[in-house]
């Protein structure tokens, strides 16, 4: 800590209080979510069906909130574009979210903190 400012918090603490980057946070889980959407259908379409049964029969169901997505090539292709624009706002989100709570949570500690400091001085009044 430095010795010329007494309030001054070490590093470590303030790299865990950090506000996390929203754009980042969004490209992350847009990457992870459409990668996953696309590996899933490539490896559902290179193993096949087993004879009767349709290619992916759970699979399919994220075409009810994917529009245009099915388990064919160029549906995995849709669904990668959707899980890059689902994940990039889940991402975006939580970041957003996390970043307000803890702006409101040290808000809160830093009021009652300086209450603390100066309900000695009002008492003495």
């Amino acid at each position: 800590m430095d010795e010329g400012r007494k309030d001054q918090l070490p590093t470590e603490i303030l790299r865990a209080f950090a506000p996390l980057h929203r754009a980042a946070m969004g490209v992350a889980w847009g990457v992870v979510l459409g990668t996953g959407v696309f590996t899933l259908t490539a490896i559902l379409l290179l193993k096949g069906a087993p004879p009767g049964r349709p290619v992916g029969a759970n699979l399919v169901l994220l075409g009810q909130f994917f529009f245009g997505y099915a388990v064919t090539w160029p549906g995995a292709f849709i669904g990668l574009l959707w899980g890059l624009v689902v994940g990039f706002l889940l991402g975006w989100g939580f970041a957003f979210a996390r970043n307000l709570v803890f702006w409101l949570w040290l808000t809160v500690v830093r009021s009652r903190a300086e209450m603390d400091q100066y309900g000695d001085f009002l008492d003495h009044m």
